[in-house]
């Protein structure tokens, strides 16, 4: 059983950023039917909202591409798309209008309580400091969102999982490039994660 707690869970959203969220993104022409499918935007303000306004504490996984990154040598597919997309793209203190915050989102992802973490390369927290985060704040449970559904939210679900955390998906707060995808991400969230909840569900536990 799932129980949420201010005291011990995290809101945890991974790429709330313009280039797969926003209209004018480099990869929203990917990801716009299952946006307005599932009314991903407005549901990811409610949950982020609704658990902010009763204390919880907000956590980013933010993705971000460096010019140095266009010269890797290692490359998977996902890895493929980002960079011919040239979506997240950020140079020292610049960062492009794609791999800015959603507007919508920025007040919350900017507040003072909000815990930003490095950037992920690929798709999971591993390349990252969001577990050494969620420690240090001495979070045990996580509600996790974000994009890509079958990407970067399953990714980090399963290595959140693996590190310990208590994980629940908001799945309908997630996005992805086609049906099928969303579809498969789904089966999984419910094969691996503590709850698989739609946003009605989840802002009832909080």
């Amino acid at each position: 059983m799932f129980k949420p707690d201010p005291a011990n869970t995290a809101i945890v959203i991974t790429d709330p950023q313009n280039d797969f969220l926003s209209p004018g993104g480099k990869g929203y022409h990917l990801t716009k039917n299952i946006i307005e499918r599932y009314n991903t935007l407005h549901n990811l303000e409610i949950l982020i909202g609704t658990a902010m306004s009763k204390g919880y504490q907000l956590f980013i996984s933010p993705h971000y591409i460096y010019p140095h990154d266009y010269s890797w040598k290692f490359t998977g597919a996902e890895q493929e798309m980002l960079l011919k997309l040239r979506v997240f793209q950020k140079h020292n203190d610049y960062t492009s209008i794609g791999a800015d915050w959603v507007p919508s989102l920025k007040p919350y992802i900017l507040a003072n309580t909000t815990v930003i973490a490095t950037a992920h390369k690929i798709a999971s927290p591993q390349s990252n400091d969001l577990v050494y985060q969620l420690r240090q704040h001495s979070k045990e449970k996580i509600i996790l969102a974000g994009v890509l559904s079958n990407i970067c939210v399953e990714s980090h679900m399963r290595d959140l999982i693996e590190n310990g955390f208590q994980t629940a998906v908001v799945y309908d707060a997630t996005a992805t490039t086609s049906e099928m995808d969303f579809q498969a991400a789904v089966t999984n969230y419910q094969a691996f994660s503590s709850a698989t909840w739609s946003t009605q569900q989840a802002i009832s536990q909080l």
